[in-house]
């Protein structure tokens, strides 16, 4: 799976680039659990959410942690990592923030933004709550 991303999102970004669109995109890849263990593909899962244990479905990390990608032109630091706590719900001030648009005031919010974060600061999360029936 790494191999097929790394593959697929070098193709987008390619196109990006032959378009003459890479230096003003924005692009989010976002999942929204970890990987399917519970189907066999050749007698053996067909993912791996090592070193966390549990997967898909699952409330344990290995269901829940999982890697985003956000290339900001100019923003995000090419190659840097960060170890913030960030969610699904976060990306909907995180876009608005980061396409310059301005997030309604009387709007109910679940959502923290995650531009610091992106901007190789200290994240604004500090705890993730969920529930899964």
């Amino acid at each position: 799976m790494i191999e097929s991303f790394d593959d697929n999102v070098g193709k987008v970004m390619d196109a990006l680039d032959r378009l003459d669109l890479a230096k003003n995109t924005i692009v989010v890849f976002y999942s929204d659990n970890g990987g399917n263990m519970y189907n066999l593909v050749d007698g053996g899962t067909a993912t791996s959410n090592a070193p966390f244990r549990g997967g898909k479905a699952s409330m344990y990390e290995g269901g829940v942690r999982v890697p985003a990608l956000f290339i900001w032109p100019g923003v995000v630091k090419e190659n840097s990592t960060s170890e913030a706590l960030i969610q699904s719900e976060d990306l909907y001030v995180t876009l608005l923030e980061m396409a310059g648009l301005n997030v309604d005031k009387q709007q109910a919010l679940d959502s923290i933004s995650a531009v610091p974060a992106l901007k190789g600061e200290a994240g604004s999360r500090k705890a993730v709550f969920t529930y899964f029936p």
